[in-house]
């Protein structure tokens, strides 16, 4: 507490800039602890796709794959099940309300169990074409409940009359599903869905397959595309995970960007606070003098030196985050367009407590050269000003 006074001091003496110094690293670490928030999402985002899940779809083009050919993957060695990944995108209400449907059956349920949906699920959709499930987030969502309608518009019809509305019946809520963020979690039937769709389209999907093992992954690939290389429609397969990473690095490394960014805004913290502090202590080299001649020694001015440099990046540090924090909704746009839906972004005590660490890290690393300048002063020509 002996220090506290002195620190105060040293602050007072230029009031303005130590608040400009303040609020740069404020600022500095708000843009790191974003950074670093954003690059934990896209590492969430890819980590929650499975290696054992494999994305089987049209190499060339964007009609997917005769849906006959499920039987066939589906003897794979290896091969569990192949659901059907096909949706309906569109908007909800106003085009802003951006919101995907994916239609599944029978054989996808049991391909992806984490779909928490259950045979009864299937037969209420047998029952009603057109219903829709909704997981519990995306009710949340939508504000839907059972019977209410949803009504999906797209800007382009996909239909065979021409219509860019899809009328659909909200049927019930099921349970969120495990570590399943790469496709919109509200579940239509596909019988309904190919029945309307335009004759050249109809019978066209893509697979998810489920596998028994992701470490086969790879060889399981290797083998559909071998199978249908010389076919009209040859196949792409590729683990879900690894569709995912390259998705994100096929449209800007955003992971690597922002971790760019995030190390740049911690030079610039380093240089700022190195040079505040050591610009501060050489105004002050007669005072430290004065310190010296009544028992202050090279640990108290070490003491001294850190605590004037670490607790403005300390107190910058859990600004930054907090208003990163508030900003997190403004961060997690900016992973728009990776092609991968993020978790929302969100600043962890893990991200708190290395802003923190790092803040204390550049005090102490900040205090090195005056410490340096203070270890070689000469007593004497310190105290007459020299």
């Amino acid at each position: 507490m002996k220090y506290l006074p002195l620190v105060w001091a040293a602050f007072r003496r230029h009031t303005t800039e130590t608040l400009l110094t303040f609020l740069v690293l404020t600022v500095a670490f708000t843009l790191f602890s974003s950074m670093v928030a954003l690059k934990a999402a896209y590492d969430s985002a890819i980590e929650g796709t499975r290696m054992d899940r494999l994305l089987v779809t049209d190499r060339f083009c964007c009609t997917g794959q005769r849906i006959g050919r499920r039987d066939e993957l589906t003897r794979i060695p290896g091969v569990q099940g192949a659901a059907i990944l096909q949706g309906v995108f569109g908007f909800y209400q106003e085009p802003a309300r951006q919101v995907g449907v994916w239609m599944i059956d029978g054989g996808t349920i049991s391909a992806i169990p984490e779909l928490r949906l259950t045979p009864v699920h299937w037969k209420q959709m047998q029952e009603t074409p057109n219903g829709l499930f909704f997981s519990r987030t995306q009710a949340a969502t939508w504000n839907v409940t059972a019977g209410d309608t949803f009504l999906v518009q797209t800007r382009v019809s996909g239909r065979e009359d021409g219509a860019t509305s899809w009328p659909f019946k909200v049927l019930g809520v099921v349970d969120d599903p495990i570590h399943l963020d790469w496709m919109p979690n509200i579940y239509g039937n596909y019988g309904y869905f190919d029945a309307v769709r335009t004759q050249d389209e109809r019978g066209r999907v893509n697979f998810v397959l489920a596998i028994d093992d992701g470490d086969d992954a790879q060889p399981i690939c290797r083998k559909i595309d071998m199978l249908y290389a010389s076919s009209e429609s040859p196949s792409y397969c590729v683990p879900l995970q690894v569709d995912a990473r390259n998705l994100i690095v096929s449209v800007i490394s955003m992971r690597q960007m922002s971790l760019g960014i995030g190390t740049a805004g911690l030079f610039m913290i380093l240089f700022l606070c190195a040079n505040s502090v050591a610009e501060s202590v050489r105004e002050r080299i007669p005072d430290f003098a004065v310190l010296a001649t009544i028992g202050f020694g090279q640990r108290h001015f070490a003491a001294l030196v850190f605590l004037e440099a670490a607790l403005p990046a300390v107190a910058g540090a859990v600004l930054g985050t907090t208003l990163a924090g508030m900003l997190s909704s403004f961060t997690s746009r900016l992973g728009d367009g990776s092609g991968v839906p993020l978790p929302a972004v969100s600043i962890s005590a893990w991200i708190v407590a290395l802003a923190v660490g790092i803040a204390v890290l550049i005090g102490g690393l900040s205090a090195v050269l005056p410490l340096r300048r203070l270890k070689t002063m000469e007593l004497a020509a310190a105290l007459a000003g020299r």
